[in-house]
């Protein structure tokens, strides 16, 4: 009787196993992404200090960014060279539209753009105002720089304000202290947590 000799076909068999265990296969999982939109559920809007002020030391503005795609807001301060400025409401941050209590975060960016007066500006911060009306917040004082603040809570149908501290040099030049003169600007986001 003759023995078949079936090392060659069990070597095959391996050698197939082992190719289709190591190919690679694709498959298809079908999603639709639908995008609607709404209002956002929390808003910043003109504080005390604008209201109260009639826009004359604080102004706030909207405008719609093209090139990032987003809205922003700009606020102008003054400050007035050698005196530090407190600022308590120059903004409020509303939970408008959520039924969650939202946790609003700010966020140090920094300097956009230069306008080379910027070492004129010894201390800026943005923030909530304590004790008072020092604020606790982001930005810098002197060489210091606060990156967050926060998280702030507020419930639905609530405001928080934002308020800002600034100190000028006092060697500011009196040309530059035309009140229209743009010392420098800066980025703080307002980040915020809606559950």
């Amino acid at each position: 009787m003759k023995r078949k000799n079936y090392k060659p076909l069990t070597t095959l068999v391996v050698l197939a196993v082992a190719a289709f265990v190591a190919a690679a296969f694709t498959f298809t999982n079908v999603t639709y992404w639908v995008i609607n939109a709404t209002r956002p559920p929390a808003v910043s809007q003109p504080g005390n200090d604008v209201a109260a002020g009639g826009g004359e030391y604080v102004n706030v503005g909207y405008y719609y960014d093209p090139v990032r795609g987003v809205n922003i807001t700009r606020i102008s301060i003054l400050g007035f060279k050698g005196y530090p400025v407190n600022y308590t409401s120059v903004i409020k941050v509303c939970n408008r539209h959520s039924s969650n209590t939202i946790q609003a975060t700010l966020v140090w960016v920094g300097q956009v753009g230069s306008t080379g007066y910027e070492g004129y500006i010894k201390s800026f911060l943005v923030g909530r105002a304590v004790s008072g009306s020092n604020i606790v917040g982001v930005g810098f004082v002197s060489s210091s720089t606060y990156s967050t603040a926060g998280p702030y809570s507020i419930g639905p149908g609530q405001c928080i304000d934002i308020g800002a501290y600034v100190v000028i040099d006092p060697t500011l030049p009196d040309a530059l202290a035309d009140g229209r003169t743009v010392l420098g600007q800066y980025q703080v986001d307002i980040r915020m947590d809606v559950p």
